[in-house]
């Protein structure tokens, strides 16, 4: 699996409380749906701790871009990821474009918040669009 700056949604980007990620990618014109090779792939590192009710990846879309945000940005699709699988760190997002993405994409990091809610602690969030999503890594010892 190999991530490029061109493809990239956030790096290494401290997600503690909702936010947006640091970066657009541009899929050009057309739709960028199951049909193409590219697939969403967002890792996880360093979190001492997860929120106690998890955090959802949102996938977000636009036609147009204002001062490089998307302007009034669509979710596509929702990924929920457990705090354990936060804390626990890699790949906590894999998944193929769904339909009626447009030119503009971007994630937003969506954390639960209120009374009595841990947020989640240190760590960052890396995502991006690969080609090819990475499996599991498996050891072959000589």
């Amino acid at each position: 699996m190999i991530l490029d700056k061109q493809n990239l949604f956030s790096y290494e980007q401290a997600v503690t409380s909702t936010a947006t990620s640091t970066d657009v990618v541009d899929l050009g014109a057309g739709d960028h749906g199951p049909s193409e090779r590219a697939s969403l792939v967002v890792t996880a590192k360093n979190y001492s701790a997860g929120p106690s009710a998890g955090i959802t990846v949102e996938l977000q879309t636009s036609d147009e871009l204002t001062s490089g945000a998307l302007t009034s940005a669509v979710t596509v699709a929702k990924y929920p990821v457990t705090s354990a699988a936060l804390v626990g760190g890699g790949q906590i997002v894999a998944a193929r474009l769904p339909h009626g993405m447009k030119r503009y994409a971007g994630l937003n990091y969506s954390c639960p918040s209120g009374s009595g809610v841990t947020p989640p602690a240190g760590g960052t969030i890396t995502g991006g669009l690969v080609l090819d999503v990475q499996q599991a890594e498996t050891i072959i010892k000589s």
